[in-house]
């Protein structure tokens, strides 16, 4: 099971519902539905949805008779659940479905989580937040759409809409927005998974960036013990190492026999003590004597 259709199987769990978030719930399915001859038509291949439909369809309107057509494909069976009879007592209720209708669903949180639950479970998706942050809701008319994007913004999420082959798509790509969105609907258990997931994606990451750092320290480390080991012993060769000064020839000499160690370590080995700033100092001393006599030569 993907992990949008986990969050669906968890939001049609609607035994737990009141009246009025059965009846909001209701009318969430049926705004994201499509309409055939002036009634809406909830389409699914989720069994969870179709279940959770007629099972709110029963409760909320007792009076409305309904079929359900299961169509078996290869790639799964399309649920079709149509209103036989008794549409006007829903259509007293919710109105046209052309917008939002205030009555149906007074703008409290009770009533607008459950709308906008049916909403989701009817034409939302989650990716997977290993793979990356994406929420969308693609509903089967456009003219639909911005009504629902203004009613999602006055609830305080800021989600977008764009067009994808000529339909128009509510989105959310930050993962605190689709967190927000779904402890908002009610599966608050994926919303803390997706937090989980971007916690250890920021740990791992910092992992990383302090391995390459280290790494490329590292590298700068065995790149500047390599000049010196070169100037070294080039001096060595040229002039021998009496010709540098005692500081100096202790300092080339323990830095020729530990070249991996980094400045700090090699300050440790000092029979007096030094800085790693002094020592830096040295070696730039003997690199700059070597430079001086290779122009010489």
């Amino acid at each position: 099971m993907s992990f949008s259709s986990d969050i669906k199987k968890e939001l049609c769990a609607v035994k737990e519902l009141t009246e009025r978030q059965a009846s909001a719930m209701l009318y969430g399915i049926m705004y994201a539905s499509r309409f055939e001859n002036g009634r809406p038509v909830i389409q699914t291949e989720s069994l969870d949805l179709m279940n959770a439909a007629a099972e709110l369809m029963r409760a909320v309107f007792p009076g409305v008779k309904f079929g359900i057509v299961r169509l078996v494909k290869s790639t799964g069976s399309l649920f079709t659940l149509k209103l036989k009879s008794g549409w006007e007592q829903a259509a007293e209720r919710f109105g046209g479905l052309e917008e939002i209708n205030a009555e149906a669903v007074d703008g409290a949180d009770e009533e607008s989580s459950a709308f906008l639950r049916g909403i989701f479970v009817t034409c939302g998706s989650v990716t997977d937040p290993n793979k990356e942050y994406h929420l969308e809701m693609v509903l089967p008319e456009n003219h639909r759409t911005g009504i629902l994007l203004d009613f999602i913004t006055e609830h305080g999420m800021a989600v977008k809409e764009t067009l994808r082959a000529h339909k128009r798509v509510i989105y959310a790509k930050e993962s605190e927005l689709i967190e927000d969105f779904l402890t908002y609907i009610g599966a608050a258990n994926h919303s803390l998974e997706i937090m989980q997931v971007k916690i250890m994606k920021d740990f791992r990451n910092r992992v990383n960036r302090s391995v390459n750092c280290e790494s490329a320290n590292l590298d700068k480390t065995v790149a500047a013990s390599n000049k010196s080991a070169e100037d070294i012993g080039y001096i060595f060769r040229t002039m021998g190492a009496d010709w540098l000064s005692p500081e100096l020839r202790e300092t080339a000499q323990l830095r020729l026999d530990n070249p991996e160690l980094s400045l700090s370590e090699l300050c440790g080995l000092f029979q007096k003590p030094i800085s790693r700033s002094g020592l830096n100092h040295r070696l730039k001393k003997i690199s700059k004597m070597a430079d001086e006599l290779r122009s010489s030569e």
